[in-house]
């Protein structure tokens, strides 16, 4: 039998909320670039895979935390 941890729900809600806020920043900025070619790919490759990271973190945070 699996023994769970307690949970501080706010805490868990914040960091969601904060992950979600970084990942949009990091898109924001992607999708602010008005150049018709993207001046650094190199750049533009950091921010998608710092968004996805963010986003995976949360995703993870809310299967552990919400469902058992």
């Amino acid at each position: 039998m699996m023994v769970q941890s307690p949970m501080d729900l706010d805490a868990i809600t914040r960091d969601i909320r904060n992950r979600c806020a970084r990942a949009y920043g990091n898109l924001e900025s992607v999708a602010a670039i008005k150049d018709p070619i993207f001046p650094d790919p190199r750049q533009i490759m950091l921010e998608l895979l710092l968004a996805r990271h963010e986003i995976e973190a949360a995703i993870g945070i809310m299967k552990r935390r919400w469902w058992p």
